[in-house]
C-alpha cells in the first residue's frame, strides 16, 4: 500500500532519509534536520510531499519518496523525485514500481506532464529498471543534460553581487 505521509509520521520520515544517505554512503551530504523537513511538508505553504510503500501484511513502512513540483516553460508542471528508497533486502520485489507507479497515478490526475530523477547512469541494473519503464536521458541538440548546483559560499557570494 502506498501511503501520504503524515505530521505524525515525521520521526520516521527523517530516519528513513538517513538511512537512505547512509545506504549511499552520503550521510555528510545531509544539511538538513527535522523541523527543516517538517516545516517542507506540513508548513504553511508546503514545499514537498512524501509518500510511504507500507508492507500490505505486517503494516511495516518498507520505503517512501520524497517529491516536489517544478515548471519547464517547455514542458510544463512535473514532478521531480528527489528521493526514492527502499528497504535493501526489499529492493527488485516491486516496492519501487509501486511507488512510482503512485507519483505516475498523481501526474495523470493533476494533469502534470513528466515526472523527473537523478540517477547514476553508471547503476546498469537501477538504469535499466528506468529505461524499462521508459524512462529517457534528455538531450538538448544532441548533448546531454547535466543539473548544476549553486550552494554555500558561491551561493552566497553571487548573491552579495544583486
Amino acid at each position: 500500500m502506498i501511503r501520504p505521509v503524515t505530521a505524525d509520521d515525521l520521526g520516521l520520515l527523517h530516519s528513513l532519509v538517513h538511512g537512505m544517505a547512509e545506504n549511499e554512503e552520503a550521510t555528510g551530504q545531509i544539511s538538513t534536520d527535522r523541523d527543516e523537513l517538517g516545516r517542507a511538508l506540513f508548513g504553511p505553504d508546503p514545499v514537498a510531499w512524501a509518500h510511504f510503500a507500507v508492507d500490505d501484511k505486517t503494516g511495516e513502512v518498507v520505503g517512501y519518496t520524497l517529491w516536489a513540483l517544478v515548471y519547464s516553460t517547455w514542458r510544463g508542471t512535473a514532478i521531480h523525485i528527489d528521493d526514492i528508497y527502499i528497504r535493501p533486502d526489499l529492493v527488485g520485489t516491486g516496492i519501487d514500481t509501486a511507488l512510482l507507479s503512485h507519483l505516475a497515478a498523481l501526474s495523470a490526475e493533476r494533469g502534470y506532464r513528466h515526472m523527473q530523477w537523478w540517477g547514476r547512469v553508471t547503476n546498469e541494473p537501477v538504469a535499466a529498471y528506468y529505461r524499462s519503464l521508459g524512462a529517457e536521458i534528455p538531450s538538448v541538440q544532441g548533448g546531454e543534460l547535466t543539473v548544476f548546483r549553486l550552494s554555500g559560499a558561491p551561493l552566497a557570494d553571487l548573491a552579495r553581487q544583486a
